[in-house]
């Protein structure tokens, strides 16, 4: 039975590698086509989505970033930092959205430099006065770079939509974003963990070794990932499992998206099966 799951789980590796392969920027602008599916959509979302109230996969990613947003109590005229913001839709979303507090200044930072074109280009085109400064670089701030967010002025909220858990590591981003907000600030991750116990299995070791959709130092449990935040400091620490309503409908949307969009939900459906959960989590900077 464990053989016979090896044998898949190293099937599919091979598989998600020659797609990856295949594009000469895997994680360039394979978003976009998402978004298109069985629509004239103009957004460019690149989140899996919250999908309880939708089967439709921007509205499902708008809610999500609405969801975050949320849980990050963003306040009116509050400076903001988006982390891993994608190719500009989740900035998009923070200035024009009818559900969120307009900031009184919003700073970006995503680790592709064709995203931070992307998303300056679609900023443009935005008929807003809100000051935004974008950097391009890693989410988590190493020693002699110059120009980084988290080595600056301080911020209200942060957020970081869906991206935290490739983050290497995840730990030292927060660390560095409690230090990085003011009094009161906010944390804020739509965030992949494990349910407590399912680390310890040798199947859930297999994939997370084989499919490597993380830095091992990253697959923590749910109680660590809380216990996590508050050895760093945050206080009011809050985590919400929303697994049910974000992994079963993303899957279900790759398979009937394409054979390539089909191996990566497959992988996903390993991870799920395996105890990876999604979560919303939230602290304070008291």
């Amino acid at each position: 039975m464990f053989l016979s799951a090896l044998i898949t789980v190293l099937v599919l590796a091979v598989a998600f590698w020659l797609v990856k392969r295949r594009a000469a920027d895997p994680y360039g602008d394979f978003h976009i086509e998402l978004n298109r599916v069985g629509r004239d959509a103009t957004t460019e979302w690149l989140n899996m989505g919250w999908w309880k109230h939708t089967q439709v996969f921007p509205e499902a990613c708008e809610a999500l970033a609405l969801k975050l947003v949320q849980a990050a109590r963003l306040k009116p005229r509050s400076r903001v930092l988006d982390v891993g913001h994608g190719s500009g839709e989740s900035l998009l979303f923070l200035l024009s959205h009818p559900s969120v507090p307009r900031p009184a200044h919003l700073t970006g930072i995503t680790s592709l430099p064709a995203h931070h074109k992307r998303s300056q280009a679609r900023l443009s085109r935005l008929n807003s006065t809100i000051p935004v400064v974008l950097h391009v670089g890693d989410a988590v701030y190493r020693p002699g770079v110059r120009d980084h967010p988290l080595n600056g002025p301080r911020f209200d909220h942060i957020v970081a939509l869906d991206c935290a858990y490739h983050f290497n590591s995840r730990r030292d981003f927060m660390r560095q974003a409690f230090h990085a907000l003011d009094q009161g600030g906010s944390l804020a991750l739509a965030d992949i963990c494990f349910a407590p116990g399912t680390l310890q299995s040798l199947r859930t070791r297999c994939i997370m070794a084989v499919l490597r959709l993380m830095p091992s130092v990253n697959a923590i449990s749910t109680d660590e990932y809380v216990a996590q935040m508050h050895e760093i400091g945050f206080r009011e620490v809050e985590l919400e499992d929303i697994s049910v309503d974000v992994f079963p409908s993303f899957i279900a949307f790759l398979e009937r998206t394409g054979a390539g969009w089909a191996i990566f939900g497959r992988v996903l459906g390993l991870y799920y099966s395996a105890g990876a959960r999604f979560v919303v989590v939230r602290g304070t900077r008291m």
